[in-house]
């Protein structure tokens, strides 16, 4: 009877690997999608049914961070690769054999479907893990980045992306 328990264990966790793996292949696609936009804004929630607050968190446009912490309504700017550090870290986790994605159910948020996937993001410390990421099932782009006992960022893309004041 043991036997037979490993047995379908075993059989069910090797059934379900391919799984995890498209999953996160999902979530991969849509974090690169969201990497070749010219114009990206997260702006920082407390939750995902709070307005948007007036300065976003982040803007990138092209290859240049502006950092949007500053107080007032300035931004800094930074010089960058142009790839998402979270995309960067679960690539590497995915080639240490570390990554894991498991689907999140659907949803609507802010008039989208979106799927949603849960994972570890290896940038965070644990107590902020795992997080959800809801993508936009029109444009298979994130839309929110639901950070555990946090809150979380929404992302824009394109012409709602205003041009930052930068710091001088």
């Amino acid at each position: 009877m043991r036997r037979l328990r490993y047995l379908v264990v075993g059989t069910l966790a090797l059934a379900c690997a391919p799984l995890a793996r498209a999953e996160c292949e999902r979530l991969f696609e849509a974090l690169d999608k969201a990497d070749r936009q010219d114009r990206v804004a997260q702006y920082l929630v407390e939750g995902r049914d709070q307005p948007l607050p007036a300065k976003p968190l982040t803007v990138r446009i092209g290859k240049v961070v502006y950092d949007g912490s500053l107080p007032g309504n300035t931004f800094e700017p930074h010089q960058t690769d142009g790839v998402n550090p979270i995309l960067r870290a679960l690539r590497k986790a995915k080639q240490e054999g570390k990554v894991k994605c498991e689907p999140a159910g659907s949803d609507v948020y802010r008039g989208q479907a979106v799927e949603k996937f849960r994972f570890d993001n290896p940038l965070m410390p644990a107590q902020y893990n795992p997080t959800i990421v809801w993508v936009a099932k029109n444009t298979d782009m994130p839309i929110l980045h639901e950070v555990h006992d946090f809150g979380g960022f929404v992302w824009a893309y394109g012409s709602a992306v205003k041009d930052p004041v930068v710091k001088k």
